[in-house]
């Protein structure tokens, strides 16, 4: 361990932080036809990038008028997508990719806030209920599963969709999802170890549909549950998906003015292992919010390093508490933070 520690530490080399990958410098908007020179697809397309790259959701968006032409600079190009020939919606997906850095440059401008790339993953479990009465899993073929999942990609939701093939799960059924069954919660954290579990039914009713879902941050706490009826499942789900946008990415949005080029002394306490001190050189190197880390010295457990943020110190303190990877101990120190890692 002590080689390895060596080789991190003492060669006080500076690590340039990777850009984590991520998609939200693409999003997407139903249209009813090829015509990107018009300006109201452009605003559609354009409101759900800043969606994606804001966690506010695009209702907010359009009421305010915040996606205006200036947008149009950010634009790198565009294509359409075809839907499935049984889609409830007559139309093409129509895509936008974006310059990132112009993006949040202007979002930064325009005092806009952002959502932090290092989201929450979340485990989703989708049933069916027919007009009859029967339920069961939804198949990945489904109308159903192919508008939730590019809702919540649409949204920029890290999500995982179960498999019924998967043999760990095997005796929980539709019903236990149905019914938000807490031994089935506790199940999926322990064997997914996801931030979240959302488990859904979608009841077609025969003149509409209607949804039922739990979300839960934690297999200890009653999950948060809604109830919509809907015509059609395109836009039901795509309300779903931005109820569960507004979920995850309240209170975690960074506020334009906390946005800048911060240097930070850092002490991080309680690395006890060679394993510990990769995950947390892992972690920071691969951390959107920090641009540049520097280790200085390692001594009885405890790292001291510089670090160069995009954010102020408080914006990070709160993503750090998010992602519980690091502690903050506040100590009292004037010209340094201390952490603690955190097993």
């Amino acid at each position: 361990m002590k080689k390895l520690i060596s080789l991190i530490c003492f060669g006080l080399f500076a690590v340039v932080a990777t850009a984590q990958v991520d998609d939200l410098n693409t999003a997407s908007a139903l249209v009813k036809q090829q015509a990107p020179q018009d300006w109201s697809q452009l605003q559609a397309a354009l409101t759900a990038v800043v969606s994606k790259k804001t966690g506010l959701s695009e209702a907010i968006l359009s009421a305010q008028n915040t996606v205006d032409t200036d947008f149009k600079s950010v634009i790198l190009r565009h294509y359409y997508e075809q839907l499935p020939f049984d889609a409830d919606f007559k139309g093409l997906w129509f895509h936008l990719v974006v310059d990132d850095e112009r993006l949040n440059q202007l979002l930064i401008a325009k005092d806009i806030p952002l959502w932090p790339s290092n989201r929450p993953s979340v485990f989703v479990w989708l049933v069916e209920e027919q007009p009859d009465g029967t339920l069961s899993h939804a198949e990945s073929d489904s109308l159903s599963h192919y508008w939730l999942a590019k809702w919540l990609d649409n949204k920029g939701i890290s999500n995982q969709f179960y498999d019924p093939l998967e043999a760990d799960l095997l005796q929980f059924g539709p019903n236990d999802v149905s019914y938000l069954k807490p031994e089935l919660i506790s199940r999926v954290f322990n064997d997914y170890q996801p931030d979240y579990v959302l488990l859904v039914k979608v009841r077609d009713q025969g003149n509409g549909f209607s949804y039922r879902f739990g979300l839960s941050g934690n297999p200890d706490v009653e999950p948060i549950i809604e109830n919509r009826q809907f015509v059609a499942l395109s836009s039901g789900l795509k309300y779903l998906a931005a109820a569960i946008q507004e979920k995850l990415s309240s209170g975690q949005q960074i506020a334009a003015g906390e946005f800048g080029d911060f240097s930070l002394v850092v002490t991080i306490n309680d690395i006890n292992s060679a394993a510990g001190m990769l995950r947390l050189w892992n972690y920071l190197q691969a951390h959107p919010l920090i641009s540049q880390i520097q280790a200085s010295e390692y001594r009885q457990h405890s790292l001291r390093l510089q670090i160069q943020a995009r954010v102020s110190i408080e914006a990070l303190l709160r993503v750090f508490d998010k992602d519980k990877v690091l502690e903050y101990q506040p100590l009292g120190f004037n010209n340094q933070t201390v952490f603690k890692l955190l097993p």
